[in-house]
Parts: C-alpha cells; structure tokens; sequence
C-alpha cells in the first residue's frame, strides 16, 4: 500500500470498472486497504462481489455492483446512484477492457463493436458521467483512464484493441483541455500500463479463437507471454495509483519501456515511415 494513495484517498470514496479481475480488481483491493470506501463494478456480479468481499475481510470497505460500461444509461444510473448515496466519489477508475485477435478483414462487426463499445464507449461513459458530478460536488475529483501502452503502438491482429485505446487517450487528452479551460476542480489521469499478468487474453480464448493460422499463433503466444512476463497486477496498480495520488496526468508502470515506446511512435511520424510491429511484448516486469 503505498502512502500518497492513502493520504490521497483515504476516508474518501472510489469506484473502479471492470473490477471483477486482473488490473482492475488490484485496483479496488489497494483503495480499500488504503482506506478508501470501493465501489467494485463488473459485468461479471459473481467476481464483483468475490472482490467487494476480499476487500472487507482485508478491513477494507467495499460493496459489488455489476455493471456493463458499453450500456450508457447504466453506467449513468449507477453513478447517479454512487453520488446519491455517498455525496462525493473522489476517483473513479475507468479500467474495463476487453481483447480481440484477428486480422481486420476477418473481424466480424459484431466483435468490433463490441471491443469499441467497452474500451472507448466505456470510458466516454464513465468521463461523462462522472465529470459533470465531479464538478458540483463538495470537493475535488479524480477520473483516471486505463488507456494501455497499446494507446501509442502498432501490432497486427490488434486492430480493434488498438483502435480503441489510441481513441481513449485522444479522449482523455481532449478531456483534460476541456477541464481546464472550464477551470473545472478535476484531475484527469491517464494509465498506460505496460504487459500485466491478467486474464484479458483468456477470456478472449474461451470465445472465438482468431481464424487466421498465424493470428491464431500469435494471440496464443501473447496470452502465454503476459503470463509468463508480465508484472503482477498488485504491483502494476500500486505503481499506477500513486502516479494518480501524485496528481500525474501520465501514469505508467514502467515509464522506461514507455519512454521508449512513446520515441518509436514519434520517430514513425516524424519521418513518416510506414507502420512497424511495436516491440513492446513483455516489456514490463515484476
């Protein structure tokens, strides 16, 4: 637990998305422990409350509520609600993600929609909501967006999840403008972590495996990677939430590697040279 988020959020109240596992269910564990009362929210009842439960028997205080962030009006009547109840929400977590690992053309529309529907719709869902709130309520706020370092790389069979998270940081970039031109008391953060050992690709794999042999290949070798290489999620959100606590715009989980990343994407547009595979697999580290 590291002091700056409990010194930041203690005593106050934080919601965090697609909070069921993973990224997001570190999250919401190290808010309660750091005193923070949690709204754990996933599409998935089941894991929210296995979460909301393990927070409160760690001393922490926590309550479930499921939730689907690519259905606006309910991520707006569970925030109305949020705010009803407690009066303040001091951080709201914007963190559910979903995959997907096929070529473009073989996509179908349903699943494109479907991972821009929760990774982009879902944090414009949860910005809308929450910032018009935010800015009338007692004290300041924090919106933090999960946006992955996939927010500034290329890879093939990626497409839709790259699409979507280079579309959040655009959202949240503009966001921040727009806050301060209002001189409006919100904090916005944006989370670009790095490869952290979740469940994304699985979850993925016990749905549609991608039809293209070498997709297939590839998207089986990142699930293996991640699990293999990847940084604990309760390290990763550790990292992550005391960039936030700081009052950082940029929040990563490994600001070398993302560095680096951040100088290819530039270099490519700069010389404007054509796309190459971004080299960013199991690029982070316990």
């Amino acid at each position: 637990m590291g002091a700056a988020v409990a010194d930041r959020f203690a005593g106050g109240v934080a919601l965090v998305t697609g909070a069921g596992s993973g990224l997001g269910e570190a999250m919401a564990v190290e808010l309660a422990a750091s005193g923070a009362h949690v709204l754990v929210t996933d599409v998935d009842r089941e894991r929210a409350t296995a979460v909301a439960t393990a927070c409160v028997a760690g001393g922490g205080s926590a309550e479930a509520h499921l939730l689907d962030v690519a259905d606006g009006h309910a991520v707006d009547a569970l925030f109305a609600s949020a705010w009803e109840q407690h009066g303040n929400v001091d951080l709201v977590v914007a963190n559910a993600g979903i995959e997907s690992g096929d070529r473009v053309w073989d996509t179908t529309p349903e699943q494109w929609r479907r991972v821009l529907a929760v990774n982009t719709d879902g944090a414009f869902h949860c910005a809308r909501s929450s910032v018009r709130r935010m800015t009338d309520q007692e004290r300041p706020g924090v919106l933090a967006v999960v946006a992955s370092v996939g927010s500034v790389t290329t890879l093939p069979y990626q497409s839709a999840y790259i699409a979507s998270k280079q579309a959040v940081l655009a959202l949240v970039q503009c966001l921040d403008l727009e806050l301060r031109a209002a001189d409006a008391p919100v904090q916005v953060s944006a989370l670009l972590p790095g490869w952290v050992r979740t469940r994304i690709f699985d979850d993925v794999r016990r749905g549609t495996e991608p039809v293209d042999d070498l997709a297939r290949a590839t998207f089986a070798a990142m699930a293996a990677s991640i699990q293999e290489q990847g940084m604990d999620p309760a390290r990763a959100a550790s990292l992550l939430l005391a960039a936030v606590a700081r009052g950082e715009f940029w929040c990563f989980t490994d600001p070398e590697r993302a560095a680096q990343l951040f100088e290819e994407r530039a270099r490519t547009l700069r010389e404007l040279r054509p796309p190459e595979r971004s080299g960013w697999l199991g690029s982070s580290t316990a």
